[in-house]
């Protein structure tokens, strides 16, 4: 009974945050005047500002927070290691190769093919490092996560070695910083909106995968299956929140950690409560990045990884001195 309330009462101050923070992103801006009396009173000029810009930037963090939390305990589930994550299993630098060559090739591509072009190719180097790693015997938990960022910088470097062979520097830099602010809409950022339902309803299975691939198939669950629906939706979220926003740092890597943390490791009982997390933190950094020296305003990515770089540090001392993290139960 006690750890029912206690649960509750976590789940309820999480809420709470998500909406004070959702209804601060919605009246921050460099635009004064853009009040909830300045809309209901017939501003014309806080009308257009609140439903053009506000209220889709609200969403695309909302929606991108969300994502890339599932996509980090995806990732983490499917290698059972508590440091991997889009961006240390080269799947981000993968869908950054991916757009670049929408670019170079196809000069007049949409959001759609830009995000097909992310999505093969981070699905194609997911796979890889996961194929990877299935035959490496590594039982320290940190050096896969290392073994990701190597893998992951060379692909960067690929990238970068393309952007200046066809003049695409300018390009490149353009959407290697993820913000909130560009210029354009976050429509491709809605397709999160599907892997996100999937993974809530396989929530079970992928907890079950967490166990190990012989627990999975004595509990009668087609273990490489999940295992590949799961690494698709890694792919597809990385791909779209990327085309949408750029990168964020350390969102998949420490949101899955700190939110277990407070929820536990099920994934079924913990999967909302963990975008919720996720939301409420991007919301956060997306707040300070807009004040911290207004009335201009900061790339997101910045704040994400001052703040997130330090909480990742602390998680990866902790695995330093105590080894693999413990084995996760389904309740």
């Amino acid at each position: 009974m006690t750890g029912f309330y206690s649960r509750n009462w976590k789940r309820f101050s999480i809420i709470g945050l998500f909406i004070v923070f959702s209804v601060l992103s919605l009246f921050i801006g460099s635009l004064g005047g853009v009040t909830l009396r300045a809309i209901l009173e017939g501003d014309e000029v806080a009308r257009l500002v609140f439903i053009h810009s506000r209220v889709p930037r609200t969403l695309a963090i909302i929606l991108s927070a969300a994502g890339l939390s599932v996509a980090g305990l995806m990732m983490q589930a499917i290698s059972r290691n508590r440091f991997m994550s889009p961006s240390t299993a080269g799947t981000t630098d993968a869908a950054a190769l991916g757009l670049l060559l929408s670019f170079i090739f196809l000069s007049n591509q949409s959001g759609t093919m830009q995000t097909l072009f992310s999505f093969v190719f981070a699905l194609a180097a997911t796979l890889i490092f996961t194929l990877i790693i299935s035959r490496l015997k590594i039982r320290e938990v940190v050096y896969i996560p290392l073994l990701g960022m190597m893998f992951g910088g060379m692909i960067s470097a690929l990238t970068t070695a393309v952007a200046f062979r066809f003049d695409a520097m300018q390009v490149l830099n353009m959407f290697s910083m993820g913000s909130f602010a560009r210029l354009g809409d976050f429509r491709m950022v809605y397709l999160v909106i599907f892997p996100l339902f999937v993974a809530v309803l396989f929530a079970t299975r992928f907890s079950i995968i967490g166990l190990g691939e012989d627990f999975a198939k004595n509990l009668g669950v087609n273990y490489n299956r999940v295992v590949m629906l799961g690494l698709v939706i890694v792919s597809l979220i990385s791909a779209a929140t990327f085309v949408a926003v750029g990168p964020l740092p350390f969102v998949g890597l420490i949101i899955p950690n700190m939110a277990t943390s407070f929820y536990g490791d099920n994934i079924k009982k913990s999967i909302v409560d963990l975008m919720l997390f996720g939301s409420v933190f991007v919301l956060a950094c997306d707040i300070i990045s807009r004040l911290v020296i207004f009335p201009f305003e900061m790339n997101v990515s910045l704040t994400i990884s001052i703040i997130g770089g330090a909480i990742f540090m602390i998680y990866l001392i902790r695995g330093l001195k105590g080894g693999q993290p413990g084995k996760k139960q389904i309740n």
